[in-house]
């Protein structure tokens, strides 16, 4: 009889657990938080003034910092508002304390929960349930807690278009004006939002109370990119273990496909573990090309088979109005030549704001990236280009669909009034 197959120590699972190139994975985390910010001075003292009148005892504005996934949003909002805690501590610019709570709306969508997370941060052990309260209860207990902590608090909303209605903006708006805070307090409210349509279908009582700040970040750019990455190697990695052409390649690739520092980091790190896990002391070139190829390239594709008819129709007018000549495309551009598409293949047309609203979910899943935003001109202001790293590999995989293999050669032309 064959010996049974036991395990007895976990080390035998884990095996060797000594690291030569990864020194601490925390630096890589989506969380964390630098001692300093690289690429983002001006975007940086856009958001300082809205804190400009702390100085003086007055009331910071409320702003909303717009721009794609992996600008530095959401770690410039952390790194400035706890720069704004320690100034204000260190110079006693107010006669009490000053706090701020991080709410991701993505998980917290509703009123009751916004207000309940942001209860529970100020204090865990509260006592307030987390359901079966009425909404107005819960904004009760919230304002007694501030009351009780005698303190000015800041919101921020992350992916704050994720909000299932405008109620809870307006009431944070109102929350001194209806004297809910103390004398002299203030509730200032940071949104944080890839979707530069947020707002637009806010009532307008909420647009007058909020009057939001717009701050707007852009991509970065491959030297940017690469003062990121030479900030998080001396920290994640073992001296000697990224070189600095391995650190170029990664800025130049990451600079070339999205501009997003988040991702590079990423590619970084999948690059790391790959060469560890194949017995290298060091991350090479080859090691980053290989990494991008199974981020970018195979993730994006294994998406495509899941997505809904409607889905990939809207990312085939995307394709389809977009090439070499003409790189970026806008929604306009998109609805039209998915009506074109639509009836080719004798499918019922969706409207126009379901296309939008799609083109905004392949936003959200990378599939392609807003580069520029011209102010006043609506969706047409939105000007639209592919995110993938292959466009045959991604068009290839529409086709796959069998309701989609009739418009593999059909390009019709658009005539846009």
């Amino acid at each position: 009889m064959e010996t049974e197959d036991r395990v007895t120590n976990l080390d035998d699972m884990f095996g060797d657990n000594s690291h030569k190139i990864i020194k601490d994975a925390q630096a890589l985390s989506l969380d964390y938080v630098p001692d300093q910010i690289v690429g983002r001075r001006a975007e940086i003292n856009e958001l300082v003034k809205t804190f400009k009148p702390i100085d003086v005892k007055g009331y910071p504005s409320n702003a909303i910092i717009f721009g794609n996934s992996g600008y530095g949003k959401t770690v410039v909002a952390k790194f400035v508002l706890q720069k704004i805690i320690e100034r204000v501590e260190n110079k006693r610019l107010m006669d009490h304390p000053l706090r701020w709570v991080y709410i991701p709306c993505k998980k917290h969508k509703t009123e009751i929960k916004v207000i309940f997370e942001t209860i529970t941060q100020l204090n865990p052990r509260t006592k307030v349930p987390k359901t079966g309260l009425a909404p107005s209860e819960y904004y009760d207990a919230l304002w007694d807690l501030i009351k009780e902590q005698n303190i000015s608090l800041i919101m921020v909303l992350d992916e704050i278009d994720k909000l299932k209605n405008g109620d809870l903006l307006y009431n944070l708006s109102r929350a001194g004006e209806s004297q809910q805070l103390p004398e002299r307090h203030f509730l200032t409210t940071i949104g944080i939002s890839n979707d530069f349509d947020f707002g637009k279908y806010l009532d307008t009582r909420t647009k007058s109370s909020m009057n939001f700040k717009d701050v707007i970040f852009s991509a970065y750019n491959a030297e940017q990119i690469k003062l990121i990455l030479c900030d998080r190697v001396k920290l994640a990695f073992f001296p000697g273990a990224i070189s600095n052409g391995t650190i170029e390649l990664c800025a130049a690739i990451s600079a070339k496909a999205h501009g997003d520092a988040r991702k590079a980091i990423d590619l970084l790190r999948v690059a790391a573990i790959y060469a560890e896990e194949n017995g290298f002391s060091q991350v090479l070139p080859e090691h980053i090309d290989k990494a991008f190829e199974d981020i970018d390239g195979d993730r994006m594709l294994k998406f495509v088979p899941k997505l809904a008819l409607h889905d990939k129709l809207v990312l085939l007018s995307i394709i389809k109005t977009t090439g070499c000549n003409k790189p970026v495309t806008n929604v306009r551009q998109v609805t039209a030549m998915y009506n074109k598409l639509c009836d080719k293949i004798e499918e019922k047309r969706k409207g126009r704001t379901t296309v939008s609203t799609k083109v905004g979910e392949l936003l959200t899943m990378s599939f392609i990236k807003v580069i520029s935003l011209r102010r006043g001109r609506g969706e047409g202001g939105r000007e639209l280009e592919l995110n993938v790293s292959s466009r045959k590999l991604l068009e290839d995989a529409l086709y796959e669909d069998y309701n989609l293999e009739d418009l593999r050669n059909f390009n019709p032309v658009l005539f846009l009034t």
